[in-house]
């Protein structure tokens, strides 16, 4: 009986010096009993009070050591507290998509500043995946893009499966302020324990607004559950550029002027002018199609201005104009012919035909044939014809040239030849007549006319007047 009661004496003693030891720990370390899970991929957390038990203030530093220690991060590395003072340490878990699953080991480490007493406590993590196809990567050769420039997006995907190779359904999105812009959908089986990069380009056009856009990847199933999505983003920069093209298309009667405005830029380009200069004299030619918004003249210049309230990316506007010159061609046409028509007149080859004398009886009248060559080049085989009506003869005596004569129906043909006629010469050639009968009042000779060859050959001819033989017979 009294060694039974030692015993349970030494128990006692034994538990109370036990329970001392326990409490007399100066740092207290209390972390979770069981094995956390932890989700590859994921931001997770575990909390660990930490309690000054020294009966003294002290400074405490934290540190981590086990191979999730790379991959764990604490909210605070050190910390004051009064004796018997607490702090809870949050600690986050980031594991990669392909960490090792299964039972990992983290320690927790507090050391105190004042004493160098260092406690530690292990705490179990139990690494799970939610799948075996992850996206390692979105590969962008760079950040900021301008119009005009290919983005070549080159998504990387993982299959972390020892054993059996996956079919996935990828989906990349490029999206502006949640709106979608470009889509890319494959399909696509990736092998175990290995990656696979995919590719695919996106042109950018100045219609796409600048800023920031978003780009999207989402691998599923074939039971269309998603199994990974990842997010990378980039900029397509502010252009602002007008390109301005002029075209005239020229005319007698017109000038056809077509300008077109276009934006080239990304950016819509509001309130701006379009300008053209000219000379003060072509606003009296100047027909628009559209009015011009002002009009102002300086130094012997116009200048009209367009008000273009906004043109958005891609967008082109057409001023277009005539300078209408038709009643200005119309007076120089008008002017020209006249001129053209008076030098003619002025140095043209004339033929007058004249007379001297009047009809009484058997009275003879001379007839006169005045040839001029008042242009500047040579007539060659000048012939000159003329005929005298049957109530007339003629008298075969000539004081000039002496002609050839010939009968025809309408009466004597009379025709001299002459070879040449030199510019500025003057010939007048005469012959008489005398009527067969008495003729009251007058009669009319028919008009005379002479030919000739000009230096290229082309023959023309020249017409007198008729002239009218007046007065009485006794």
């Amino acid at each position: 009986m009294k060694v039974k009661t030692t015993v349970i004496i030494l128990l006692l003693v034994f538990i109370s010096l036990f329970i001392f030891s326990v409490d007399a720990q100066d740092i207290l370390i209390t972390v979770p009993e069981k094995s956390t899970t932890i989700y590859a991929g994921q931001t997770n957390t575990i909390n660990i009070l930490v309690k000054n038990n020294r009966g003294v203030k002290d400074t405490f530093y934290f540190s981590l050591w086990g191979g999730p220690s790379v991959w764990t991060t604490t909210n605070k590395p050190w910390v004051n507290l009064d004796a018997g003072g607490t702090t809870d340490i949050i600690l986050k878990i980031e594991p990669p998509r392909d960490a090792e699953i299964g039972t990992q080991l983290l320690s927790f480490s507090v050391l105190s500043l004042n004493s160098d007493i260092t406690e530690s406590r292990e705490v179990y993590l139990d690494i799970v995946r939610g799948s075996d196809i992850f996206i390692y990567d979105i590969e962008l050769e760079k950040q900021t893009f301008r119009p005009g420039d290919t983005i070549i997006i080159k998504p990387t995907l993982s299959n972390l499966n020892k054993n059996v190779a996956l079919e996935v359904l990828v989906s990349t999105q490029i999206l502006k302020n949640n709106n979608l812009i470009q889509k890319f959908d494959e399909s696509i089986k990736i092998e175990p324990r290995s990656s696979k990069k995919l590719t695919y380009s996106f042109g950018i056009k100045n219609t796409n607004e600048p800023g920031e856009y978003e780009i999207k990847v989402i691998a599923r199933n074939t039971l269309n559950k998603i199994l990974d999505e990842r997010k990378t983003t980039f900029n397509i920069e502010t252009i602002h550029k007008i390109d301005e093209e002029k075209e005239t298309k020229n005319s007698i009667l017109y000038n056809d002027v077509i300008i077109r405005i276009t934006n080239n830029g990304n950016y819509p380009e509001k309130n701006f002018y379009v300008t053209e200069s000219m000379p003060s004299i072509s606003k009296n030619f100047f027909y628009p199609e559209i009015e011009p918004t002002s009009q102002e003249e300086k130094e012997n210049r116009i200048i009209y201005k367009w008000l273009i309230s906004e043109l958005k990316p891609g967008q082109t506007i057409i001023i277009q104009y005539q300078l209408r010159f038709t009643n200005v061609v119309i007076v120089a046409c008008i002017l020209i012919i006249a001129i053209v028509w008076a030098v003619w007149l002025f140095y043209r080859p004339i033929l007058k035909k004249n007379y001297i004398g009047f009809l009484a009886g058997n009275q003879e009248v001379t007839v006169s044939l005045n040839l001029k060559n008042k242009g500047r080049k040579m007539l060659n085989n000048v012939m000159v014809k003329d005929i005298v009506p049957p109530l007339a003869t003629v008298i075969k005596k000539f004081e000039t040239l002496e002609p050839k004569i010939a009968r025809a129906p309408a009466g004597t043909q009379l025709t001299w030849e002459i070879k040449q006629l030199k510019p500025k010469e003057e010939r007048v050639i005469t012959y008489k007549i005398r009527p067969v009968i008495e003729i009251p009042g007058g009669f009319k000779l028919p008009k005379a006319f002479f030919t000739f060859e000009t230096k290229n050959g082309k023959k023309k001819k020249i017409l007198s007047k008729t002239i009218t033989i007046v007065g009485k017979v006794k």
